[in-house]
């Protein structure tokens, strides 16, 4: 009997881990965008930082994927 881990994903979870991660690709833009351009140091050490998050979140996402991907091939 195969555990979730090692039967990978389903085409609906593909979806969402796709879907998700081009949401944080977009948001670490945005958010990076908007600290390039601010005046308020204080928006812009804000933006800065949810980017960094945002990038965190979205390099998590990708080993996630990577690791499915290692289990199935």
């Amino acid at each position: 009997m195969q555990t979730n881990q090692q039967r990978g994903l389903t085409a609906k979870e593909f979806e969402y881990l796709s879907d998700s991660m081009k949401n944080e690709e977009l948001l670490t833009k945005l958010c990076a965008q908007g600290a390039a351009v601010s005046q308020n140091a204080q928006l812009r050490q804000t933006l800065s930082q949810m980017a960094q998050d945002r990038l965190q979140t979205f390099n998590h996402l990708l080993g996630t994927l990577q690791q499915q991907s290692t289990l199935t091939h």
